[in-house]
């Protein structure tokens, strides 16, 4: 599908609710808020979804009350609960931050595939988050002199247990996403030798295995106790990861330009695809203003390379993109102040 419109038109508008729906964030923004048209009180967003267990779902946001999630007409109270992990993948011009932002948008980009392909990951993200919480916190109390720093020692467990947990997987599918990810930048004419790797925190951590890489991360928290009370926060550990995007030696993340760094940002987009449709997820692809943005040959190769592999809807502006596009037999939805045009 594709939703043709000029700038402004409302074409993002749509590809955020189709996000909204299926996890309930935005691609764009993390407050919700932000995405209340002006002048109007709320936002709701209702789907029908195939191929899912829940097929009617819908997400509302009003201000002073909050979120509001239904699942096939039953309220939902936790976001985790509600979300399909790996319903959809997405880009907008934002998502270059999967690639030349900051450590924690990759890490982000790795995790939200890694919790539809690997059960369990989702409960030990979510447990380590809470002992870092609990252990920064105390951590600063004990730097204000307000408690001793030995009450956040007993966190120490469950910070190795959990990230040596989520090392592992982040180290496991990284190696598995390596060759398809090298094979799409080649195609879409990023040139041969992509490369990704874990960038661990701490670094040099050893352990290949999640009992010898516990205790390792359990030793390195001891000998950072007295840093870290000094901080008043963890300052190693998984929550610090990053991800090593590159072609070769050249570094994509610093050194890449911005043509550079949005066909690598597809690539990932392509290759976490094809993870998810080896674990049996049919994912809708999400191409934002993508074609605008890159010459002839590469939009060939990306119309090319998601052809015939499931929903994809992509919005352009250009109408020569468009009829390129609509040359392979896409429907085609036109989009005009908001609303879709007859």
């Amino acid at each position: 599908m594709v939703i043709c419109g000029p700038n402004g038109a409302g074409k993002t508008s749509l590809v955020e609710a189709v996000v909204l729906a299926a996890l309930g964030v935005s691609p764009r923004t993390a407050q919700l808020s932000e995405l209340v048209r002006h002048d109007c009180p709320a936002l709701r967003v209702a789907a029908e979804l195939e191929g899912v267990v829940a097929t009617r779902r819908e997400i509302g946001y009003a201000a002073g009350i909050g979120r509001r999630l239904v699942a096939d007409g039953a309220a939902v109270r936790q976001l985790a609960a509600w979300r399909l992990p790996g319903a959809v993948l997405v880009f907008v011009p934002e998502e270059l931050r999967s690639v030349k932002g900051p450590p924690a948008a990759r890490r982000r980009a790795l995790d939200r595939l890694l919790e539809a392909v690997s059960p369990g990951f989702a409960h030990d993200a979510a447990a380590y988050q809470e002992a870092l919480a609990q252990r920064n916190a105390l951590l600063r109390r004990a730097r204000a002199g307000e408690t001793d720093a030995r009450a956040a020692f007993p966190w120490e467990a469950r910070l190795a247990e959990h990230g040596a947990r989520i090392a592992l997987t982040r180290r496991r599918e990284l190696a598995g996403l390596a060759a398809p990810f090298a094979r799409w930048l080649e195609v879409l004419g990023g040139g041969p030798g992509g490369r990704l790797a874990l960038e661990g925190s701490p670094s040099g951590v050893p352990g290949d295995d999640e009992a010898s890489l516990e205790e390792a991360l359990r030793a390195h928290l001891e000998r950072m106790r007295p840093r870290e009370v000094a901080a008043g926060m963890t300052i190693s550990g998984p929550h610090r990861d990053d991800v090593w995007i590159g072609a070769g030696d050249h570094d994509l993340r610093r050194l890449g330009s911005q043509g550079e760094q949005r066909t690598a940002a597809l690539a990932l987009l392509l290759a976490h695809r094809e993870r998810l449709v080896e674990a049996g997820t049919q994912p809708v692809l999400l191409l934002d203003d993508v074609l605008s943005e890159l010459d002839p040959a590469r939009r060939a190769a990306l119309l090319g390379s998601v052809e015939g592999s499931g929903q994809v809807i992509l919005t352009a502006a250009d109408p020569g993109a468009h009829a390129t596009a609509g040359a392979r037999d896409a429907t085609v939805v036109h989009v005009r102040e908001g609303t879709i045009a007859a």
